[in-house]
Formats: C-alpha cells, sequence, structure tokens
C-alpha cells in the first residue's frame, strides 16, 4: 500500500525568517545603544577635524564669463575657385571643445600668468599673476620637500626661453594650480559650454575677488586674440596675396600708359609703319593690363569681402562684475559629514565585532 507523501515545504536551516531579521536588527540596535557613548567618543574626533576644516578653508571668489564665439560665413563660390588656383583654403566651423582645450593651453594660460597686474588684498603691489597665485596660496610652502626647497621662490621675468630648469618646474606646477593636475582638487581656471545653446562659460576661481575678474577677462581676450588670429591667417593670406598681384598689375599699366603717352608725344605725324607697329604693340599691351586689372580689382574685393566676413565673431554675453559672491565650506554640513562618517565607522566596528563574536560562539 503506498505511503502518502508530505507535500509541506521544506524549509532549509539557513533561511531567515522575517521575524528573525526583525530580531536580529534589534538585537544590533541594543548592541549599538549599549555602547553609544564609546560610539559618541570616536565621533568627536572626526566632529573636531572636519569642523576645524570648515573653519580654516580659503573664502574663494568665482567670477564667471559667458561668451559665443561663430565663424564668419566668407570664402564663397567665386573666392573659393579663385583661391582654390592658388593652392589656398579656408577652415571650417567652430569646434567648441576645440575652443575649450584652447583656452586651457598653456600658450594661453601662460601669457595670462605673467600679465602684471596691482592687488589690493596684496597692498597694491604690481606684480605677474603667476607671483600673486603663489602668494596667496603660499604655493612656495607647498612645493617645499626634502628635495627641493621652494620657500621665497618668485618669477623676476617673463621670458620663458631664459627660464632655467627651476623656473620651467615651477611654471608648470602653478599651470597645474590653474587648470588643474595631479593632487589639485580645485584649479583656478574652467571653462565649458551648453550643448543646447552653444553658450560658452569660463570660470575663474581664486581667493582674491578683483584676481577672480581680472584673470577671466584676461584669459577671454587672449583666447579671442589667438583665435581670430589663427582663423584669419589663411584669409589674411590670400587677401596680400591678391593686393600684391593687384597692386603689380596697376604698376605695369600705368609704366605703359606712360611709354605711350611719350611715345605720341615724340612721334607726331606718324607715318613710319615700323613705329606704327610699336606703337600698336603698346595700346596692345595696356588694352591686356587693363582687363588685367579689371579682374584683379574684382577679385582683391572678393578678398577683402572675405577675409572681413570670414573673421570669427566673439561676443561677450555677460562678463563678471564685483562684487563676487564668496564661496565658502559650510560649517553645518562639514559636522553633518563628519558625525556621518565616525558614526559609521563606530557602529560598524561594534557590529562586525558581535557577528565575529557570535559566530565564535556557536
Amino acid at each position: 500500500m503506498d505511503q502518502p507523501q508530505n507535500t509541506a515545504p521544506v524549509y532549509q536551516d539557513d533561511e531567515i525568517t522575517l521575524k528573525e531579521l526583525i530580531e536580529k536588527i534589534l538585537e544590533f540596535w541594543r548592541e549599538l545603544w549599549s555602547k553609544k557613548w564609546w560610539i559618541i567618543m570616536i565621533t568627536i574626533p572626526f566632529l573636531v577635524y572636519f569642523g576645524y576644516k570648515a573653519k580654516t578653508s580659503l573664502i574663494t571668489y568665482p567670477a564667471s564669463l559667458t561668451y559665443t564665439m561663430a565663424d564668419g560665413g566668407g570664402g564663397g563660390g567665386a573666392l573659393s575657385g579663385i583661391l582654390g588656383s592658388f593652392g589656398l583654403g579656408k577652415g571650417g566651423k567652430v569646434n567648441l571643445d576645440r575652443i575649450v582645450e584652447l583656452s586651457r593651453s598653456r600658450n594661453i594660460i601662460q601669457k595670462v600668468l605673467f600679465t602684471k597686474v596691482p592687488l589690493d588684498t596684496l597692498d597694491g603691489k604690481n606684480d605677474f599673476i603667476a607671483n600673486h597665485i603663489i602668494t596667496l596660496y603660499t604655493l612656495d610652502d607647498e612645493w617645499t620637500n626634502k628635495k627641493k626647497d621652494w620657500t621665497g621662490f618668485r618669477f623676476t621675468s617673463d621670458s620663458i626661453k631664459s627660464f632655467n630648469p627651476d623656473e620651467l618646474a615651477a611654471l608648470k606646477m602653478v599651470y597645474g594650480k590653474v587648470v588643474g593636475g595631479k593632487d589639485v582638487k580645485n584649479p583656478v581656471f574652467s571653462n565649458g559650454f551648453n550643448e543646447d545653446t552653444g553658450i560658452l562659460t569660463m570660470t575663474a576661481t581664486t581667493v582674491d575677488e578683483e584676481l577672480s575678474i581680472i584673470f577671466c577677462n584676461r584669459v577671454f581676450e587672449e583666447l579671442k586674440d589667438y583665435y581670430v588670429l589663427s582663423s584669419t591667417k589663411s584669409s589674411e593670406k590670400s587677401f596680400n596675396f591678391v593686393a600684391e598681384k593687384t597692386d603689380s598689375i596697376i604698376g605695369l599699366l600705368k609704366s605703359k600708359q606712360y611709354q605711350l603717352a611719350k611715345f605720341n608725344d615724340s612721334h607726331r605725324n606718324l607715318s613710319d609703319p615700323n613705329m606704327l607697329v610699336q606703337r600698336k604693340i603698346l595700346e596692345t599691351e595696356i588694352q591686356k593690363l587693363t582687363l588685367m586689372y579689371g579682374e584683379a580689382t574684382k577679385n582683391y574685393e572678393i578678398a577683402d569681402f572675405s577675409l572681413e566676413a570670414g573673421t570669427p565673431e566673439i561676443s561677450i554675453i555677460d562678463e563678471p562684475l564685483p562684487p563676487l559672491e564668496p564661496i565658502a565650506e559650510s560649517l553645518l554640513i562639514s559636522l553633518i559629514k563628519g558625525g556621518l562618517l565616525g558614526g559609521l565607522i563606530a557602529a560598524g566596528f561594534f557590529i562586525a565585532r558581535k557577528i565575529v563574536r557570535d559566530a565564535g560562539l556557536n
């Protein structure tokens, strides 16, 4: 006779019910509550550290400048054909990523760093921006290590080509402080753009309000000059080429016209066939040069229009104005962070100790 089968679900010993889970949580809570004073004592150093860090953190002043950039639309079909025959051409549309990288390039930043400006914070001292940054952030003390004592280091010249190894190393470190680099958490300068609007925003954040504004404006001016120069270089070369050809033709045309006038003046009532042929040759050359000059003048006007229309339009939308909104690390937020971190570490320690202890008992 068949034995009745047990259809009840089989539970494994290691499965935990909801009731057991709640009991385990309460057990951990009672353990932590019994150690509350220890947890508080462990948390206090974290509170002190984070509070001290907030109180001693530097107040910074972010200066933001928004702007737009657009390539000119010159260099159309007629000019393309003309310049193409000379092997010359123009660039394409604005690449915003390229603009951002250009603004962060050492070529542009170092021009700003070696601009002399007076700062009221430093008693109106007129010095390189690089030296102001070193002074305000005490970078010379920060750089000092067992290998090199940088205390008191300042740049004395803006002739980078003649820098010694120490000055080049210092320049790289200041540049890293400006644009960000290894172990640099809060760089002085940043630049970005909105993909939807195409509006670019550069921001300079320093511990000196005046320096933030000056730095931001100087980077914009250097970027603008460099970009316009590099963007119009090809068109300017084309314009100069066409202008040179036009001047050459008009000079030759005037010379031939002068020769013909002199010839006619000295050979009145001309009947000699050889002289007639010579005059005809001069008249033909003048006619040819006149046609060439007409075409050259047209090409000159096209090249001039291309240069003007092809010059990028760089326009400031909003520039930084004082007073700037200071940014300081919040003491309350820092204390909350310290309390949470210290409490989690202490709680984790006691929970882990209880788990190990219970496992040993079992």
